[in-house]
């Protein structure tokens, strides 16, 4: 028999909690042809192959986005929305714009043509939010220079972006199980302590 993995090992390797798993599995699990068996006591398994495929997916939530992927499971990605001053010391009032999946690179990249940018601020941001984050910030108070660049108050960029991210949700939680969700049971069962 082939081997297989449950939930909270699952979980035990991505660092999160069992019903964080679960979760996503209820999302991309037939997406990712993911077979769920039942094991001792009812406890959802998936085999070694399977349980690879989800922990990849969770993983690529956070990696780099390919400019030429096409499918939906880009806007599942997790990042950061940040605003980096461009030339402080010379133009403190024009700010670039954007998501990054790595704040700290991206900062990296804009400094090879604007060596002395600085990082703003950045928040936890959906990938999917990206858009309308950036409508949402650069709506009044500023001009746009081209693409994501604006000029503008800078303290009147932050307060805008803090006003945008106080009314979303916190992107690392997951949602809670409908007590009808396939997944629902497997979840209770695996919050339970082993007993032997």
């Amino acid at each position: 028999m082939a081997e297989m993995i449950g939930i909270p090992q699952i979980a035990k390797q991505l660092k999160v909690d069992g019903g964080t798993v679960r979760r996503f599995l209820a999302r991309v699990g037939d997406t990712l042809s993911i077979e769920l068996h039942r094991g001792k006591g009812d406890k959802l398994l998936l085999s070694k192959a399977d349980a690879d495929r989800l922990i990849a997916a969770y993983d690529s939530r956070r990696g780099p986005i390919s400019p030429d992927e096409e499918d939906s499971s880009k806007y599942d990605r997790f990042g950061f929305f940040y605003l980096i001053q461009l030339v402080p010391e010379a133009l403190p009032d024009r700010v670039k714009i954007g998501f990054a999946d790595n704040v700290e690179k991206r900062l990296t990249e804009h400094r090879t043509a604007a060596p002395t940018a600085r990082l703003v601020k950045a928040w936890p941001c959906k990938r999917s939010w990206d858009y309308a984050a950036m409508d949402s910030i650069a709506r009044e108070g500023c001009r746009l220079v081209l693409n994501e660049v604006y000029e503008g108050n800078v303290e009147g960029f932050i307060a805008r972006a803090e006003a945008f991210f106080a009314l979303m949700p916190n992107p690392n939680l997951e949602r809670e199980l409908s007590e009808f969700s396939p997944l629902y049971d497997a979840a209770k069962q695996d919050e339970e302590p082993d007993s032997g």
